[in-house]
């Protein structure tokens, strides 16, 4: 990881380091949480090509459709697939970066 003055930390670098702790970390068992990384990589690799062509709200736009298209037929933990989990926990973070106050609308 490199030093990075703050003021020149954008939403692609903090994109690029989840996907970088996703690969290198060793914290949680990878064969475990193999399903749900496999969904958190898919979603911040998505995310990474379109923070470096999109506009804000065209972003936080799709990514929102995209979460509430893919939520509402799983409303119970006991019907979520692991690897749907994690491509939406992966929007939500982003998002949340953006629009702070979207888990609470």
């Amino acid at each position: 990881m490199e030093n990075e003055l703050l003021s020149r930390f954008t939403l692609a670098n903090m994109i690029e380091r989840e996907i970088m702790f996703i690969h290198k970390q060793t914290i949680f068992d990878k064969a475990y949480y193999q399903s749900y990384d496999e969904g958190r990589l898919l979603a911040f690799e998505q995310m990474l090509e379109d923070v470096r062509a999109m506009y804000e709200d065209e972003f936080v736009n799709k990514y929102l459709a995209l979460l509430n298209s893919v939520t509402d037929p799983f409303k119970t933990y006991e019907q979520q697939d692991h690897k749907l989990v994690g491509y939406n926990d992966a929007i939500l973070t982003i998002i949340t970066y953006i629009r702070p106050e979207y888990p609470y609308n």
